[in-house]
């Protein structure tokens, strides 16, 4: 792990679907857990559009109250929370109004660190992604800061400073660090597994991603809808190949981490 994560013990992870946090940060947070960590997190959306199969009403129950629950079991969360935000739809909220609500959950948990999408990545196409990845970097910055929604502490939720944050992304072209999850390798797989609607959908998309052009017709029965275990399983370890290249480690995951006192890494006094 880490050195700026081995005193971590309350993590707060914002995201905006149920099962963002298993694909992204699965590793690293199963990794906090097994090192003792408290896991809260905090799902912006219903999670209520990610299927061709179900209904909206069967999927949001379906993903939030089964498959959220399992897959946190086995990650290690303490607790899952949806705010209940129409998926895909996450753009006709304020920013301001996530960042409210993101900045009460922070003062809240009280958290050692906060995990949540990169704002400052590329190749970011998903609307609520972005909405998250904003709304979480300011609420981060701005929670220790008494005269932002000072009725939060007439509530119980006083101020409070998060001294880490860990972000992640799709490109990962702001990482600057990978953690070791080669220990908790088969975790993540076995949670990602756990959304199993989530899963459908994958597989379908991608069997018709490949089917759409015709260049890789060998990857198509590797997408198979009623067992997406193998083609879970081969993407998620060549992923975590491919971020430990070259380290001491089997498998990896990308992040970018934030210490609120790395303005001051090599600083030293007159004098000395």
């Amino acid at each position: 792990m880490d050195r700026r994560l081995e005193n971590v013990k309350r993590v707060l992870v914002f995201t905006a679907h149920a099962d963002d946090c298993e694909f992204f940060c699965g590793g690293i947070v199963a990794a906090l857990a097994r090192m003792g960590a408290e896991i809260t997190e905090v799902i912006a959306t219903d999670n209520g559009r990610g299927s061709f199969e179900l209904d909206q009403a069967s999927l949001v129950t379906r993903s939030r109250e089964i498959e959220a629950a399992a897959a946190a079991s086995i990650v290690g969360k303490k607790h899952v929370e949806f705010l209940g935000f129409p998926d895909g739809f996450l753009d006709d909220t304020p920013k301001n109004e996530l960042r409210r609500i993101f900045m009460a959950w922070i003062r809240k948990i009280r958290p050692d660190c906060v995990i949540s999408f990169d704002p400052f990545a590329s190749g970011e196409t998903h609307p609520d992604h972005i909405r998250v990845a904003q709304a979480a970097v300011e609420a981060v910055g701005f929670a220790h800061l008494p005269l932002f929604h000072p009725e939060q502490a007439a509530e119980g939720l006083s101020p409070h400073l998060t001294p880490i944050s860990v972000f992640f992304s799709k490109s990962h072209d702001t990482d600057d660090t990978i953690i070791d999850i080669s220990d908790v390798i088969d975790v993540k797989i076995a949670a990602i597994l756990a959304h199993e609607s989530q899963m459908r959908l994958t597989m379908t998309e991608q069997r018709m991603f490949l089917e759409s052009t015709a260049r890789h017709p060998d990857l198509v029965p590797l997408f198979d809808v009623d067992n997406p275990g193998p083609a879970i399983d081969t993407i998620v370890r060549k992923w975590a190949l491919n971020a430990a290249e070259g380290l001491p480690f089997m498998y990896g995951e990308g992040c970018r981490v934030e210490t609120v006192d790395a303005a001051f890494d090599g600083f030293t006094l007159p004098g000395t």
